[in-house]
């Protein structure tokens, strides 16, 4: 739910409470509208007063960068010792978090597949069985510069080859 949407439900809820003036609350009878709904008016007076200047300030600051967003209409910001904190949006690409489409997977197995024997297994023990390079090195007698150095290999070739296709 964004922001504009929980405000319209807090409004509706508010109005609601406004028009049944001493509803009770469900789960404490000794409990009315009136303390909630004057919660509620305050959450949303902070929306009708005018956005902080640190807001617009980082809104020009990440303006530039693709994977920030500060909200049209944020108005939260959180004071520091040392500053200001603005609520922002960071996006995050489905292959950050596994979500890859099958073209993509077939080309990424394609790349693996396609590195040399050692170069692969250093690769795949490392990213699948999460191996320590130093376990890695002791199963296949190499030093750690050695296993560093397939694994940067491994994951340059990966790299180019998606780059290329």
């Amino acid at each position: 739910m964004t922001d504009r949407d929980t405000r319209a439900l807090l409004a509706e809820a508010l109005e609601f409470f406004n028009d049944h003036p001493r509803f009770s609350l469900r789960r404490n009878r000794d409990r009315d509208s009136y303390a909630l709904a004057s919660r509620i008016e305050a959450h949303l007076a902070t929306w009708r007063k005018p956005a902080h200047p640190a807001i617009e300030a980082a809104r020009i600051r990440w303006n530039t960068v693709g994977f920030l967003r500060v909200d049209d209409d944020e108005r939260i910001v959180d004071v520091s010792t040392d500053g200001y904190w603005v609520r922002s949006w960071i996006h995050v690409n489905p292959e950050t978090i596994g979500e890859i489409d099958d073209a993509m997977r077939t080309r990424y197995k394609a790349a693996v597949e396609a590195l040399p024997d050692l170069m692969r297994t250093v690769f795949l023990e490392n990213m699948r069985e999460n191996l320590s390079y130093r376990e890695i090195a002791a199963r296949h007698a190499l030093s750690i510069d050695e296993v560093e150095s397939l694994l940067s290999l491994a994951l340059f070739n990966i790299g180019a080859t998606l780059d290329a296709d």
